[in-house]
């Protein structure tokens, strides 16, 4: 790893002259991969693997009172923080009775404003992914 820690990895016989090996990196950054087989190094090792931060949606969590109650035609916010959530992209849909506009504010800090604005009496169901997957709640 690149803080130099040591790592074995599990290694399954697939019976069929190939064997599989998997390992997780802990941290991000250039990783070195030795495979050896009999204690010989084997042609191309040791391999370098560059592990990037991955992303945990469950990690991200949204608050506020615009995921409680609003008011037709009175703007309503709520805020999403995905500090610690890893790499990903928000995405944001909001459904109900008419089209909500939607406005977000970035705080450059790991969390963000969403602001929208009901025009329409009824259940508006928010739907919000990170990195391609739903958040908790």
């Amino acid at each position: 790893s690149p803080g130099g820690r040591v790592v074995r990895c599990p290694i399954k016989n697939m019976n069929n002259g190939t064997y599989l090996v998997q390992y997780a990196p802990y941290e991000p950054g250039m990783h070195q991969l030795e495979v050896t087989y009999e204690n010989i190094p084997v042609p191309g090792s040791p391999f370098r693997v560059n592990a990037i931060s991955g992303s945990d949606s469950t990690r991200v969590r949204a608050y506020g009172p615009g995921l409680e109650s609003a008011t037709t035609n009175e703007p309503v916010t709520f805020t999403i923080e995905t500090k610690g959530a890893g790499q990903g992209s928000l995405g944001l849909a909001i459904e109900g009775p008419s089209e909500a506009k939607m406005v977000c504010k970035d705080n450059q800090d790991g969390t963000c404003i969403m602001e929208y604005l009901p025009t329409k009496a009824g259940q508006y169901d928010i739907a919000i992914k990170f990195a391609d997957q739903h958040i908790p709640g």
